[in-house]
């Protein structure tokens, strides 16, 4: 009977000690999870978007899944909390190639990104809203950029390397942002893709752009414009941007349809010579009181509304051709004159020559 009692004991106490062994294997796990929740505080909100698969996490707490249109990875969002985002140009292997539209919206952490050259594609929305992004440095891979850095009010400066070819309602209300360099390759500007920017007064335009939208409205600090050659056609590109005082346009310039509405600044304009059409481009510039353009320009009874003190010259151009093509027969006309002078007064002096020469020799 004590053995019996005996191994009753020791077999109650191993299975004491593998309840506990077990309880305490449960506890680590669940702390584990706990402690993996708390570390990655927003992975909850991003795997429950709707149309994700699976979602992995990299080393760098980047969030990614391989559903994009471009082969490799894409970023689908960020569950670290640096102040500093370096976009990988590979996780895995794999080459980051795209980032989700929503990826960082919002973020209130982010004061930097950096791109490599491997991303091709930014989705929309994709740092919209962030309050505290200040620094962006792009790289070459991206070609369009399409609703990506709106309400971002502390962003300062923006320059886009070559390869970028369109912009389009990307840098709306970014309240901060002063300075702008567009890479030759940049063609278009569309729809409000500076609108509402009220600190910019700098615009480096590098050549290449053809055509300008609705782009740059509201800019109330910009007070002077040099469009580069090779620009056709403005369309409502400054409205409200009232402290505009200074514009120069280029002789390439055909079409303004649209564009410098309310620039009550604005006190004397000069069309370029090859102007064809301009139309609703000038109303409500109350102080512009110059206008100068060639009769070949044609402007609409809607593109000088509300302008009480404008007069408006008009270059004849055929007069002035007239005017350089007389002037260059007369100038010919005394070259060749003198020159008619120079070789009788040359001949002359050689006769003499001559004739002394043989009243010597006799």
């Amino acid at each position: 009977m004590a053995i019996m009692a005996t191994m009753a004991r020791g077999s109650f106490f191993k299975k004491a000690a593998s309840a506990a062994l077990a309880a305490g294997l449960f506890l680590c796990c669940a702390l584990s999870v706990y402690a993996d929740k708390s570390d990655y505080a927003d992975i909850d909100r991003l795997y429950s978007r709707k149309g994700d698969e699976s979602i992995y996490i990299s080393e760098g707490k980047f969030l990614y899944n391989f559903k994009g249109d471009y082969p490799g990875v894409t970023i689908c969002g960020y569950a670290g909390d640096s102040k500093t985002l370096n976009i990988p140009n590979m996780i895995n292997g794999r080459d980051v190639a795209a980032i989700e539209k929503d990826a960082f919206a919002g973020n209130k952490r982010i004061e930097k990104v950096t791109f490599p050259n491997s991303v091709k594609s930014i989705g929309n929305n994709c740092f919209n809203g962030c309050p505290n992004l200040k620094e962006v440095s792009l790289a070459t891979g991206v070609s369009t950029f399409e609703k990506v850095f709106c309400d971002c009010p502390k962003l300062k400066s923006i320059t886009f390397p070559q390869g970028v070819s369109s912009i389009q309602d990307s840098f709306k209300n970014c309240t901060s942002l002063s300075y702008v360099k567009f890479a030759r390759s940049v063609t278009s500007i569309g729809e409000q893709s500076f609108s509402g920017c009220i600190s910019l007064t700098q615009i480096d335009w590098m050549g290449g752009i053809v055509k300008l939208g609705n782009a740059f409205d509201g800019c109330t600090a910009l007070e002077s414009l040099s469009f580069p050659e090779g620009l056709v056609l403005i369309d409502g590109a400054f409205d409200g941007c009232t402290a505009l005082r200074e514009i120069s346009f280029p002789q390439t310039l055909l079409y303004i349809t649209g564009g410098f509405t309310g620039c009550s600044s604005l006190t004397k304009i000069e069309l370029p010579e090859k102007a064809l059409f301009v139309n609703e481009a000038f109303n409500d510039c109350e102080n512009l009181s110059k206008l100068r353009h060639s009769d070949a320009t044609s402007i609409s009874d809607t593109a000088f509304k509300r302008c009480p003190k404008l007069v408006i010259e008009k270059e004849n151009h055929f007069m002035s051709r007239l005017l350089k093509w007389t002037a260059l027969v007369a100038i010919m006309a005394l070259a060749g004159f003198l020159t008619f002078r120079l070789l009788t007064f040359m001949a002359k002096n050689l006769t003499q020559k001559k004739n002394m020469t043989s009243g010597k020799d006799r």
